[in-house]
């Protein structure tokens, strides 16, 4: 699968996913846990921002990250987003 039918494939799974996300709520989001988002944010994978003592990020950018996980072998995701998030 190509680069950008992953991103588009991902833009639609996270559709109720909010624009602005910690690494906790990326977490619950994504397939990927916490302590790797911390890690990415911290190696530069994600561009991410302080904001009161914590880090924000885009959506855009953790759809960037996973598209750059996958390994292009046509692995599927497993989205553990909850419908009643807000």
């Amino acid at each position: 699968m190509s680069k950008e039918k992953q991103r588009a494939e991902l833009k639609k799974l996270l559709k109720k996913c909010p624009d602005v996300l910690t690494p906790m709520k990326a977490a619950r989001w994504s397939p990927i846990g916490k302590n790797a988002i911390y890690a990415a944010i911290k190696s530069g994978e994600i561009e991410a921002y302080l904001y009161k003592n914590g880090y924000i990020f885009t959506k855009d950018s953790l759809i960037d990250y996973l598209v750059k996980l996958s390994d292009g072998k046509g692995r599927g995701y497993a989205l553990r987003g909850d419908k009643d998030v807000k």
